[in-house]
This record gives C-alpha cells, sequence and structure tokens, in this order.
C-alpha cells in the first residue's frame, strides 16, 4: 500500500516552488504579454504584427519555447498577463469574461500547465495577472461564473471622479463593468477562484491589476486566499497615499520611486529628490524590500520613448535591477522598443528575431549577472554613497557590491570620487573592465565612459 499512497500523495503537491514574501526578493522577473512573445514552439521571428489593438497571435507554447531566451538575461521568474477567457478583443487579457476558463487564443489549459511546469524545471518562478475590480465589456449575462451574470454584482455606471475616492472605487474604468466588491458572496466567489487559480496552475506569485479600484478591506482576504506573493498596483506616485495599501498584500508596485527615478535618468530631475523620496519609502512602508521596482511597463509608454538614449537606459536598468526592490523588466526593453502610448507600447517580440546579441540584452545579463554574484541582493541593506547633480552611487551587501551611475547619457565621460564606505578593498568592474580598491579612509575613484554605469564587485 505504500507506493500508491506515495503516489497520491505526491499528486496533492501544490505545483508551485516555494515561492513566498522571502524567496521572491532575490528574484529577478520578466514582465510579458502573452500574445507579443512569440507565434509557437518553433517561431524563430520575422514579419510583425499590423495591429497592435488586437490579437496578434502569442501563444503559451511560443512563450514556452522563448524561456531560454528570457534566462539568457538572467531572469528566473517571469510575470504574464490574465489568463482567464476574455472578452473579444482582449488581447491583454483584461477584460475577463469566464474566471474558469482559459483564453483559447494563447491555447488550452495543458499549454499553460506545461508552460508553468517547463518554467520551474529551470527554476523560473511564474507570477500570474489578475482582475478583481471589473470584467470585460460583454453583455453581463455572458459572465461567468455566477452571480457574475447578474446585474447585481455590478456597481451602477458612473464615471470616476479621480477627488473621491469612493468614486474610484465604486465608479467604472474606461467603461468597464465595476464589480460589487463589498457583497460578501462576490467576496468569496474571487477568494475561491484565486486559490484555485494558483493551485490549479502551480503559479508562484499574483499580480493585482487595479487596486486602488477597489476599498481596502476587500484585501487582505484575497491575499491571504492566493497563498503565495502578491504584488499590487495602485497607479499613483504620492508615497503617502500608495503606503496606505502596502500592509493589505505583500508588495506593492514602486510608483512613488518609478516617477522620481525616470526623471533622474532621463535628464529631468535632481537625483537628490530620487534619494528623498528612497527615504520616504523607508520610513513610511513595512516592507521596501517586497516591493516592484521597474522602469516601464504596459501602461506607461517605453522608457526610450521618453528618452532615446541607450546608456541612459543602462543606469535606469542598474538601478533597477541593483536597487532595492524586487525588479520588473519589461519585454521588449532588451530589443530596444520605443513604442509610445497603449498599445504602441506592445509590440510584437518576433520582429526582433530573438536576438540574444543586442546591447541591451548583454547590458540586462551583466547586471543580472552581478545580482546574482552579490548573494540575490534580498535585504534593505542599500546604503547612499554618493548624490551629486549628475551622479548617484550605492552600495549593497556590505559594500560587496558598489554601482555609480551617472545621466550624463551617450559620449559623457567623468571620473567620480567617492567614500565607499569600507577600506582598502577592491573591486572588478563587471559592467566594463578593470579593477578599483578603496584607501584607508574607503576612498575610491572610478571613471565612467561612453555615460555607461560602473558596476564593482568585490573580489
Amino acid at each position: 500500500m505504500f507506493w500508491p499512497t506515495l503516489a497520491l500523495f505526491s499528486q496533492l503537491i501544490p505545483r508551485a516552488l516555494s515561492a513566498d514574501v522571502a524567496a521572491w526578493k532575490s528574484r529577478n522577473t520578466y514582465f510579458v504579454l502573452t500574445d507579443r512573445v512569440a507565434r509557437n514552439s518553433g517561431d524563430s521571428g520575422g514579419g510583425s504584427c499590423g495591429d497592435l489593438s488586437n490579437y496578434c497571435g502569442g501563444t503559451f507554447q511560443g512563450l514556452q519555447s522563448k524561456l531560454d531566451y528570457i534566462a539568457g538575461m538572467g531572469f528566473d521568474a517571469i510575470w504574464i498577463t490574465p489568463v482567464v477567457a476574455n472578452s473579444d478583443g482582449g488581447y491583454h487579457g483584461y477584460w475577463a469574461t469566464d474566471l474558469y476558463n482559459i483564453n483559447s487564443n494563447y491555447g488550452t489549459t495543458d499549454d499553460l500547465k506545461s508552460l508553468v511546469d517547463v518554467a520551474h524545471e529551470q527554476d523560473i518562478y511564474v507570477m500570474i495577472d489578475v482582475v478583481a475590480n471589473h470584467v470585460g465589456p460583454s453583455a453581463i449575462i455572458d459572465h461567468q461564473p455566477e452571480p457574475l451574470n447578474q446585474d447585481s454584482s455590478y456597481h451602477a455606471q458612473c464615471d470616476i471622479d479621480y477627488s473621491n475616492q469612493t468614486s474610484v472605487e465604486n465608479c467604472w474604468i474606461a467603461n468597464l463593468p465595476d464589480i460589487n466588491t463589498q457583497s460578501p458572496d462576490i467576496r468569496t466567489l474571487y477568494q475561491e477562484w484565486v486559490s484555485w487559480l494558483v493551485t490549479e496552475y502551480g503559479f508562484d506569485g499574483v499580480r493585482i491589476d487595479t487596486v486602488k479600484h477597489v476599498e481596502k478591506d476587500y484585501w487582505p482576504g484575497f491575499s491571504a486566499a492566493a497563498g503565495v506573493y502578491t504584488v499590487g498596483e495602485v497607479f499613483d506616485g504620492d508615497p503617502a497615499y500608495v503606503a496606505g495599501y502596502a500592509s493589505l498584500m505583500s508588495g506593492l508596485l514602486n510608483y512613488p520611486m518609478y516617477y522620481l527615478m525616470n526623471n533622474f535618468y532621463q535628464q529631468k530631475g535632481s537625483s537628490q529628490a530620487f534619494v528623498d523620496m528612497y527615504n520616504q519609502i523607508s520610513s513610511m512602508f513595512p516592507d521596501p524590500t517586497a516591493l516592484g521596482s521597474f522602469l516601464d511597463n504596459h501602461d506607461n509608454a517605453r522608457w526610450l520613448n521618453t528618452k532615446n538614449d541607450l546608456s541612459l537606459l543602462k543606469n535606469a536598468l542598474a538601478y533597477v535591477i541593483l536597487g532595492r526592490g524586487i525588479p520588473i523588466v519589461y519585454y521588449g526593453t532588451e530589443q530596444g522598443f520605443s513604442g509610445g502610448a497603449d498599445p504602441a507600447n506592445r509590440e510584437d517580440l518576433w520582429r526582433t528575431g530573438f536576438s540574444t546579441d543586442s546591447e541591451i540584452y548583454q547590458a540586462i545579463s551583466r547586471l543580472s549577472t552581478a545580482k546574482k554574484s552579490a548573494g540575490g541582493l534580498a535585504g534593505d541593506d542599500q546604503s547612499h554613497l554618493y548624490v551629486a547633480d549628475t551622479a548617484y552611487a550605492w552600495s549593497r551587501a556590505g559594500g560587496a557590491l558598489v554601482v555609480l551611475t551617472t545621466n550624463g547619457g551617450l559620449g559623457s565621460t567623468g571620473n567620480y570620487c567617492f567614500n565607499t564606505q569600507v577600506s582598502d578593498r577592491s573591486w572588478n568592474d563587471t559592467f566594463g573592465a578593470g579593477t578599483y580598491t578603496s584607501d584607508a579612509d574607503g576612498n575610491v575613484c572610478v571613471g565612467v565612459t561612453n555615460g555607461e554605469p560602473v558596476v564593482l564587485l568585490a573580489l
């Protein structure tokens, strides 16, 4: 009887890896729209999507076939857009019609399970995107499961007044039916669904859409039901406002840092404002290391659309990947995509031929290697070393990693001297070349070439 019992037990073990908050803190995440990565398991590139506002043909099988491409940049987690059945035209996944069925444009349930399983074989976590605020623009009667096919499951239609939080929570974003999340039955329905979704497919994390559009007391139960790391989108740059959601789930996307970080690296703001925001977050959030750090995404214009300078982009990426928080890099960044507002920032990846030789692909790979070599950088251990008009340097892991970034851009050079807070220490420049050693007082001078970041790893 032992072996059948053991076999049965093994089938009951969750498909997910051991993916709690602590496990995610050392991960490095690649964010994809499933519809935009690869069309099939043999996709070698070629052509491009003619209409970015509709389905372009990406599939689960296609994404699975590009896991090596993704891992080649050092990513060990992927965040995928919602997988549930959607209203017509919902290529992005955010227009749910049936929570318990998979979007057939992407493939089958078996395809999705295979994607997760193969990712796990490569020690890649998979985060699923979910929406609990609204459903797709189909007739209410067509939504599933019950009672989502009943008018009583939704708030009365109204336009959002963003100066009124009740309106933000109860009115309809983009004319999408707004779920009556105050209903105990609806809360139970969504908690049971997210628990089932994570367990059925083995997801390791959950990204939660439109968090500020739902009343706060909804989220602790939903997050607990997910049973894994949850990271919410509170689309706002005010740290006080965003911090109000920080205790409701595992982590949040770090929008307050997003704006000021990009201002500095896009030559629009100061490093001091950037550092001041970092310090505000330190004091206002219960766990800043659980926040998701990013420089663009599917809701914001691509970084290069705002500032077309690859050296500046490398500096911003150095901060996202090697600064405090969980790095999230949007697919296509590695190929220099520069689309503007949605849907232009949702380009198909196959148009690039999946080149691994591109300048930014190689830069991301080097930065990711430094992150792993420094132990994964999970801690709240970032020290500000140098805050100047055109430069910012920090250290992590007790000085084992020292990073100097500048915002001079392509063609800029300079020699920067600062105190590393560790004396007589030697480092290799893993992004460029050469070795640097601090003096007895901890001082070091490093050279910047062509505006690129300097990434020093202790010998």
